[in-house]
């Protein structure tokens, strides 16, 4: 009789798990495992529907962004796009050949990270995971002398930088020359980074030969991101994007 029971919950054991190994078979999604989105450009994420035999009958299919619906279509192919009070960024759904794509117009910095892509079916209920990163960003400098000394005022970065100070080729350090730097988080998660050179308060200085420079240097790709020239006396600022070019001296290529 013991026998004969464990052979039953032995069999209902291996039943159990084939019949859960079969289903994720016979369904599977597929996405992008990291989709890089750049500064200020529109981003879309794929869900594709992949099934091993005929038969597949579609109940939902959903984009999550935490534990919150982004996207969704039901079993007759209506897609509807869930109203986020809390979204920061516009956003359009699509959904044709068994495919749910989410497109951004644009993201911001909070809205990097994990996405989900489930699938409730009557082959099973298998998701999967896609990770959004957020290439580097920088808007624009105002530079400018302050009664602190020269002042740069980096807006809309990410990720969070350092800035460093030139005047010419040379990176000043120390010395009589305080660089003192604020970082504010605005809505969205971007960064306003200020930074301000104590010790230059002397308007003999301007105009000078050699003009200052602030750069701000990203940690994460050893390069900068943005830099500007102090505007003189004369308030005559040239402000450089460098997004994209890796430069050891950034300031050596720019025209005056």
């Amino acid at each position: 009789m013991v026998l004969s029971m464990l052979h039953v919950v032995l069999w209902l054991y291996i039943s159990q798990s084939a019949f859960t190994l079969t289903t994720q078979e016979l369904v599977r999604l597929n996405v992008s495992s990291v989709v890089t989105a750049e500064c200020g450009q529109p981003v879309t994420l794929h869900c594709n529907i992949s099934s091993s035999r005929e038969g597949l009958s579609i109940k939902e299919l959903i984009w999550y962004r935490g534990t919150k619906p982004l996207c969704s279509v039901d079993d007759m192919g209506n897609t509807t796009t869930h109203s986020q009070h809390d979204a920061l960024s516009d956003f359009r759904c699509n959904y044709t050949q068994e495919q749910l794509s989410l497109t951004f117009t644009q993201v911001q910095p909070m809205e990097s990270g994990k996405y989900l892509c489930k699938l409730h079916s009557n082959f099973g209920t298998p998701k999967n995971y896609t990770r959004v990163d957020l290439q580097e960003c920088a808007g624009l400098v105002h530079a400018d002398v302050t009664p602190v000394g020269p002042t740069c005022t980096f807006n809309r970065v990410h990720p969070d930088g350092e800035v460093h100070w030139f005047r010419g080729s040379r990176q000043l350090h120390g010395h009589s020359l305080r660089p003192t730097t604020s970082k504010q988080v605005n809505a969205g998660g971007w960064l306003t980074i200020r930074s301000s050179l104590e010790g230059t308060k002397d308007t003999s200085l301007f105009p000078y030969r050699e003009p200052y420079n602030c750069s701000l240097w990203n940690n994460m790709t050893g390069r900068y991101i943005a830099s500007s020239l102090v505007p003189n006396h004369q308030n005559l600022a040239k402000t450089f994007a460098l997004n994209g070019v890796k430069q050891h001296h950034p300031w050596a290529r720019l025209s005056t």
